[in-house]
């Protein structure tokens, strides 16, 4: 018996193919088969496959006479897959040993529909690996409670996790039961399979567990081709809801659904180039907006009232040159932190009732906007920095700049971090230091992942 079907599309993926594959071959779990579709590869990519197929047994190649994308590519290995489980991988990426076997023993041993399970992504090196920001402490109840519904989870649904298929594990009988199906576009399909099948499960378990290693920034990529396909996040958004209507769920998901369609489209429009940013803006404009009908709603259902102004902004604008809406990382922070006033000022009430002194972990760009905003706050009596020589440097006028040592930080109860990439380096030196200081994701609060409404507590350690 093939428990699992792997499914692989590849283009032009020469450089990284033969390293994708072994982490597949040699998995723990022998039950699988690999099923590897060229998407007309026009470098050695179709010789690499050829030979695999010619040493491994379990690999069998499709070979696309034309090139048609990841979308295409991953239904034509479905419609060739034998597993009782299915997975769609990527074939730059890398994956841990144990991932089949593990994944298999949770759906199994709760008769799930789809297990999730989490990654990390990295440049070039694996040995530095940044992990994705989730909501963790959720991911841990939901992965105590063995198996959940959708229904369990209706609200937050969308925004929980990523949209994309490798780090899921699907039950193949209850995809062809709900005919799951990737988009024939040429980016974001996968959004209607992943956000389709959640909408429709009555089973999911997870498993708050790195087992994908995500490759990201290369060119040839089949999931980084957004640029040339700018309104691709259009048409998905617009078939999820019609498939959440199609199934009468979309009552039950709306709130998720306008969350993270506002946040996605957000990201998509800051990520894109000039030229095709201003197509989406006016395809916006035009009728998206109108079309998902995502200006009908109230503030109060929105996780980040940034999102709220954002597409507001967007509406009200007359030309794309009089829009207001940032795309540069630190204009970005900046207006994150202007419109989530109230959630800011959660934090300082925080502090006044535990009678918290608290300290700034970043005197860059971010730390200063920060502190020009709140600088009449009495709560934040010091600045640290992870470069030791900024030590000593006056910072956003009444500050210093200090080096976090058990001597500088007696007087700490809580550390703000402003860069979620640097906190869980932040919080190891912590615990080195002085284990009972709080340490706060204040870029993982305002951005709040995929638009999931995170508390504050959520973001403490």
């Amino acid at each position: 018996m093939i428990k699992v079907s792997v499914i692989i599309p590849v283009y032009n993926g020469e450089m990284y193919l033969k390293e994708c594959l072994d982490s597949v071959l040699y998995q723990t779990l022998d039950e699988i088969e690999i099923i590897c579709i060229d998407d007309a590869s026009t470098d050695t990519t179709p010789a690499i496959l050829q030979e695999y197929s010619r040493n491994f047994g379990k690999i069998k190649v499709i070979t696309n006479t034309k090139n048609c994308g990841a979308g295409v590519s991953r239904n034509r290995g479905l419609a060739f897959a034998k597993g009782v489980y299915v997975i769609f991988l990527d074939a730059d990426d890398i994956f841990d040993n144990n991932m089949l076997e593990q994944t298999v023993r949770r759906i199994e041993k709760y008769q799930a529909d789809i297990c999730i399970f989490r990654e990390d992504k990295f440049i070039g090196n694996l040995s530095e690996c940044i992990t994705y920001d989730y909501p963790r402490k959720y991911w841990k109840r939901l992965e105590e409670a063995g198996a959940f519904s959708s229904e369990d989870v209706k609200d937050i649904l969308f925004n929980l996790w990523n949209g994309w298929p490798w780090d899921k594990l699907f039950r193949k009988e209850f995809i062809l039961k709900n005919e799951l199906h990737f988009q024939e576009i040429r980016s974001s399909e996968d959004g209607l399979f992943v956000h389709g099948a959640l909408s429709v499960a009555e089973r999911i378990t997870c498993l708050d567990k790195i087992y994908v290693h995500h490759r990201e920034n290369l060119k040839t990529s089949l999931s980084n081709q957004r640029d040339d396909s700018w309104e691709c996040c259009c048409l998905y958004l617009k078939a999820l809801k019609a498939y959440l209507i199609e199934c009468s769920n979309f009552p039950k998901y709306e709130i998720s659904f306008v969350n993270w369609a506002v946040d996605f489209l957000y990201w998509n429009y800051w990520s894109l180039n000039e030229k095709n940013r201003q197509n989406l803006f006016h395809l916006l404009k035009k009728n998206v907006l109108n079309e998902l009908e995502l200006l009908k709603y109230n503030k109060e259902i929105f996780y980040n009232d940034f999102h709220y102004w954002c597409i507001h902004s967007i509406d009200g604008c007359h030309t794309y040159k009089d829009c207001l809406v940032p795309v540069e990382g630190i204009q970005r922070w900046e207006a994150m932190l202007f419109h989530n006033k109230m959630k800011i000022e959660k934090i300082f009430q925080f502090f006044r009732t535990h009678q918290y002194k608290a300290a700034l972990w970043c005197a860059g760009a971010r730390g200063e906007i920060f502190l020009e905003e709140y600088d009449k706050k009495e709560e934040i009596i010091k600045v640290f920095d992870e470069d030791i020589g900024r030590s000593g440097e006056k910072f956003a006028g009444k500050y210093t700049v200090e080096s976090f040592n058990s001597a500088t930080c007696k007087n700490i109860d809580f550390i703000i971090v402003t860069n979620r990439r640097f906190f869980e380096s932040i919080v190891k030196t912590v615990k080195e230091v002085k284990i009972d200081i709080h340490v706060f994701n204040l870029d993982l609060y305002l951005v709040s992942f995929r638009a999931f409404p995170v508390s504050l507590e959520e973001c403490i350690l």
